[in-house]
């Protein structure tokens, strides 16, 4: 029997796009210009060009939504943890901290 926790983690959501090995929506062509020695080595070891730059974009795009996400947060994020300085977090006087096993 499986539960909720048994699932795989699910990617970072924001705009209806996901991290890498996701392949939403419908393709599109594009022009671009590569060098033409990278290109035919790339060729030559079956590298799929359009699902790397794909893969690539995805992450790269992915990375500036969490940055944007962290600069927009920053203060909230920074307010919480000197509130959990100060005041410490909910329960804590029932943790055990010691090493000892359980």
């Amino acid at each position: 029997m499986t539960n909720e926790m048994d699932d795989p983690p699910t990617p970072f959501r924001y705009g209806g796009l996901s991290g890498p090995g996701r392949k939403p929506g419908p393709k599109r062509a594009v022009n671009l210009s590569i060098d033409a020695e990278i290109l035919a080595a790339a060729k030559a070891q079956g590298i799929n060009l359009s699902q790397l730059l794909e893969d690539a974009l995805r992450k790269r795009t992915q990375e500036a939504r969490e940055a944007k996400w962290r600069e927009d947060n920053r203060a909230s994020v920074e307010s919480y943890n000197r509130l959990i300085e100060r005041a410490g977090v909910f329960g804590e006087e029932f943790q055990d901290w010691d090493d000892s096993p359980v």
